[in-house]
């Protein structure tokens, strides 16, 4: 699997609610400071929970915005924006930034070591 495979099938996953699959992409030691949260993840487990609680959201949806690949020796690196989306009674749908570092672990597959993502404020002066 190479790096942007790895972006392709978070978005997949996430877009279909797969828990399993979205965790076995980050790594055992990946670090999550995720969109929908106020606590940086550091273990599989709380990375699973965090996913857990954001597939409770009806039709949760993710789409890639404008994304900017940085090639390192060994080491991807991943920054732009995504628009996530649900319905809570109307279509809810918030623009928010993100970086993934991705890399491959001793039996060179590629997971994501770390992610960061936060909403992209509204007021242009901040």
């Amino acid at each position: 699997m190479k790096a942007d495979q790895v972006l392709d099938d978070w978005q997949r996953f996430l877009n279909q609610g797969d828990l399993e699959n979205i965790i076995r992409l980050y790594s055992d030691e990946a670090i999550l400071w995720g969109t929908f949260s106020n606590i940086i993840r550091d273990s599989s487990k709380l990375i699973g929970e965090y996913f857990e609680e954001l597939f409770e959201k009806d039709n949760l949806r993710v789409d890639w915005g404008t994304v900017y690949p940085r090639v390192y020796d060994g080491f991807y690196l991943y920054s732009g924006t995504y628009e996530f989306s649900y319905t809570d009674n109307k279509l809810v749908t918030l623009p928010a930034r993100f970086t993934f570092a991705i890399g491959h672990e001793k039996d060179a597959v590629f997971k994501i070591l770390a992610h960061h993502s936060s909403l992209i404020p509204n007021d242009p002066e901040l």
